[in-house]
């Protein structure tokens, strides 16, 4: 054990880091986060074991899936404004999502706002003339 950290969640940590590209600073980091947040930790544990969300860790309403589905809108919007090539990368969202959720426990309100107002692309009167 590394940080009081399971070598599995070491593991999964560096494949995750990898799959997305991600550099050995930023792998360095999330390991840093998920030793520093015990919630955060048991729900990556918890993923790590069972490829499912336990959803324990609920800061005013918002779950590791909900960033998760915020990430993928925000993608969506991205590929039909042409922000983005259509290519999508599961590991990658994954980490986002539980980087978020690290950043969201330690400082929620930016981030609650931007949950309640930040929409994809799938939203009524999106596309006028239809």
């Amino acid at each position: 054990m590394i940080n009081n950290l399971d070598d599995r969640a070491l593991e999964f940590a560096g494949a995750l880091c990898k799959f997305s590209n991600k550099d050995d600073a930023y792998r360095e980091e999330f390991i840093r986060r998920l030793g520093d947040s015990p919630a955060l930790y048991k729900e990556f544990m918890y993923y790590l074991d069972h490829q499912d969300f336990l959803c324990e860790m609920n800061i005013e309403g918002i779950t590791i899936p909900d960033i998760l589905v915020w990430q993928v809108d925000k993608f969506k919007a991205g590929i039909d404004e042409g922000r983005f090539e259509l290519k999508y990368n599961a590991d990658a969202m994954l980490l986002a999502a539980f980087n978020t959720m690290y950043e969201v426990e330690r400082d929620p309100a930016p981030y609650l706002e931007n949950f309640r107002t930040v929409t994809g692309s799938d939203y009524e009167d999106k596309i006028k003339g239809y």
